[in-house]
């Protein structure tokens, strides 16, 4: 795609409200075997090894963006609904989501709230535009699907197979963006306007439509070849039998791409590191939730999220008939977070050609530091040394 080095202006116009948020309901079965008050005081003196941010003993606020709707969110939810944060001595204020990126963005840059914790492309582009945010954390990865014409379904398996091919995608939706980047890489010449297949000056198009139902309708309707949407949807236009989900961009790309964030402002991450890092052990006491109660994760997520167990379980852990495009992990990853802010300068998507200036607003101590207090608390250890393993592969930056 030709340059978009968007203004805020232009990328207000741009965003719209791409994804939600849930709070969670019913009780599961918790991976820490210790009470409330025991996990507050193992929380309030995390051992030596963990001991790079202290944690406070006192009760601590954060106001984090919430709302009800999307199962990419299930830990924040999980942990609200087990009182993970209280356990930790915080108290997580929901702020509402429903303005979506250009309400809330700003609002994250002022300081009204303390961390979003999804989107990835707003994160960038605010970055690139002068704001002095930080990522500190990981929601999932991946999370996008390929939707066509369910005749097409196996047609795509090289980059040479999308010459000639209108993509639709909107902005927000991670996915599309990884797949420009390597679609790019493999020689392609990337544009954004129809015409520009015809004169040659393009291989293949990408579409800005408005979200993922606009997308899926001109998939049907044959005015583009494909679409990409984000996780959940593509089981949601999958019950139409004329379309498919055809593929996951990292299957073809060949690697995990970070979808959804946490981040936070300069503020917050100077001044409430101790909150965050409570933040980040709660949620990762209810990522092992997930891991290991398939069946009371179902029921918790189905009664608060408005969507059937079906949908549930196939977005959230697979089924016979669909493939899970999400993966939850809280990691910040900053290295491949690195690889992907470059990916989006080399695609004209960000107002700053400077690969570099990311290395200044990523951090991976706050959640080492809540990774390695729940390893130093002992209860399912394994779960947190394997995560440990994850971080080390991935974090050589935000150090």
């Amino acid at each position: 795609m030709p340059q978009h080095n968007l203004s805020r202006r232009s990328f207000l116009g741009l965003a719209g409200a791409t994804a939600l948020m849930f709070g969670a309901g019913t009780a599961l079965s918790g991976c820490s075997s210790g009470s409330g008050s025991a996990s507050a005081s193992a929380s309030a003196s995390a051992s030596a090894s963990a001991s790079a941010i202290s944690l406070s003993s006192e009760v601590e606020e954060l106001n984090v963006v919430t709302n009800l709707k999307d199962t990419k969110i299930a830990p924040i939810g999980i942990a609200l609904e087990q009182d993970y944060y209280g356990a930790e001595k915080l108290k997580v204020n929901q702020q509402p989501f429903g303005g979506g990126f250009p309400e809330i963005m700003p609002a994250l840059s002022k300081g009204t709230v303390d961390v979003v914790p999804f989107g990835s492309i707003p994160s960038a582009t605010y970055i690139a535009q002068g704001d002095d945010l930080v990522v500190f954390g990981g929601t999932v990865l991946d999370g996008s699907e390929c939707v066509t014409l369910a005749e097409n379904k196996d047609k795509y398996k090289s980059a040479e197979d999308f010459k000639g091919k209108k993509i639709a995608c909107f902005r927000m939706e991670t996915g599309h963006m990884a797949m420009k980047s390597w679609l790019r890489q493999q020689g392609l010449k990337i544009g954004d306007k129809e015409e520009q297949l015809e004169s040659g000056e393009a291989d293949v198009v990408f579409l800005l439509l408005e979200g993922s139902q606009a997308e899926v309708e001109a998939v049907k309707k044959g005015s583009v070849d494909m679409c990409f949407v984000n996780s959940g949807y593509g089981f949601v236009a999958s019950q139409d039998p004329a379309v498919t989900v055809a593929f996951r961009p990292n299957e073809l790309i060949g690697h995990d791409f970070p979808c959804c964030r946490q981040t936070t402002n300069r503020d917050a991450f100077e001044n409430k590191k101790s909150a965050l890092v409570k933040f980040e052990i709660a949620n990762l006491r209810a990522l092992c939730d997930i891991n290991k109660d398939k069946e009371g994760t179902i029921e918790t997520v189905t009664k608060l999220s408005d969507q059937s167990a079906e949908y549930v379980e196939a977005t959230m852990y697979s089924t016979d008939s669909y493939t899970a495009a999400m993966k939850f992990e809280m990691d910040p990853m900053t290295d491949d977070v690195k690889v992907f802010y470059g990916d989006m300068v080399d695609n004209g998507d960000l107002q700053s050609d400077d690969k570099d200036l990311i290395l200044d607003h990523m951090d991976s101590q706050i959640y080492k530091t809540a990774l390695q207090t729940l390893i130093d608390r002992g209860d399912d250890k394994e779960f947190y040394e394997g995560l440990m393993k994850t971080y080390n592969e991935h974090n050589t930056l935000g150090i």
